[in-house]
């Protein structure tokens, strides 16, 4: 089960209508565990995914969206390692809402942009012109 809840005095309360569904199907009196992370900001989502595009756009690598995305989520360090007969092979760790909550996106984000400043020789004040004028 997973719940959105707003902490308040009182509490934690369900957010939304379903999550109070979901909550009247607890026992009272019984003892809960609960894993609580920052859900995603789905605004902040869509700004990652402008600054991937502007990346993109400005890119001289000959290489799909799909296999940037996953380059220069490579070059910014989120990756897993295998050792194959052949050499390693990187594979790019997901980015989905499920694997990182909004701080580690955040922190994410930080060294996506990064990379991409590297990449297409911009600078942090420019990239964030470029984002202001594309979102």
């Amino acid at each position: 089960m997973e719940l959105f809840l707003r902490n308040t005095l009182t509490g934690l309360i369900p957010l939304y209508p379903s999550d109070q569904d979901e909550k009247k199907r607890l026992k009272l009196g019984q003892d809960y565990k609960a894993k609580l992370t920052l859900p995603r900001n789905l605004a902040f989502h869509k700004k990652f995914f402008a600054l991937f595009n502007i990346a993109y756009q400005n890119t001289s690598l000959n290489m799909s969206e799909k296999a940037y995305r996953h380059y220069l989520t490579i070059k910014a360090g989120y990756f897993t390692a295998y050792q194959t007969p052949k050499g390693i092979f990187y594979e790019p760790d997901s980015i989905s809402f499920d694997n990182m909550d909004q701080a580690e996106f955040e922190v994410y984000y930080q060294r996506f942009l990064d990379v991409v400043i590297k990449e297409i020789g911009s600078t942090s004040e420019e990239i964030e012109n470029m984002l202001i004028e594309f979102m």
